[in-house]
């Protein structure tokens, strides 16, 4: 997974250091809503409303932009009081589950068409860091793993100034399984504003 993060920050530089582009670009700044599933749902399953995505894009050709995109969302769980084992261990008490979800993606967008409400739809691809915690009186159990994530998206961007628009968005991540964890995944509900530049 570190050759992927480094391959998308390879990517990234090239993007926008390079001078031989001349076009438009764009930076986004998200409020991010994040509804787990799959193996993230088994150890949160409540709706995190802490988030947050910013995003960068140039225009690359008519109605196509390529960029990257660096997120943030916390899921948090309060366990009711209970016995709980994991392998042979089995402890008694209240139950804190945390999940701290770091995407970072290159992606590209394809606008339909112009006008005041602009429909797009987007693909991404890059990596995902999960740090995941389970709190139980003094113990911790905690784990860190990286994942090759694959990010379908679609959503709206309203133009409300000559240099500033409103992005309204749904992006679902799939974060692939490796050896030391399971898949999960995450709709992630994004709404923010954009920021015009040349």
């Amino acid at each position: 997974m570190k050759k992927t993060l480094f391959l998308t920050l390879l990517l990234a530089s090239g993007l926008f250091l390079s001078n031989y582009v001349s076009a438009q670009s764009f930076t986004s700044v998200q409020y991010t809503v994040g509804v787990p599933f799959g193996g993230l749902k088994e150890h949160v399953n409540n709706v995190s409303w802490r988030g947050t995505t910013i995003e960068f894009h140039r225009e690359v050709a008519t109605s196509v932009t390529v960029g990257v995109n660096f997120g943030y969302n916390v899921y948090y769980e309060r366990m009711p009081y209970g016995s709980y084992s994991k392998g042979t261990a089995t402890l008694t008490g209240v139950q804190y589950r945390y999940d701290n979800v770091f995407p970072m993606l290159v992606n590209a967008h394809y606008a339909f068409g112009t006008g005041t409400v602009i429909p797009y739809v987007g693909l991404g691809m890059g990596t995902v860091y999960d740090l995941r915690n389970t709190d139980m009186g003094l113990y911790t159990l905690e784990s860190k793993n990286w994942h090759f994530l694959i990010t379908p998206e679609a959503g709206f961007i309203f133009d409300i100034a000559p240099d500033m628009s409103l992005k309204l968005n749904a992006r679902y991540d799939n974060a692939m399984k490796i050896k030391d964890a399971s898949a999960f995944s995450n709709l992630n509900i994004n709404f923010g504003f954009v920021f015009n530049s040349w």
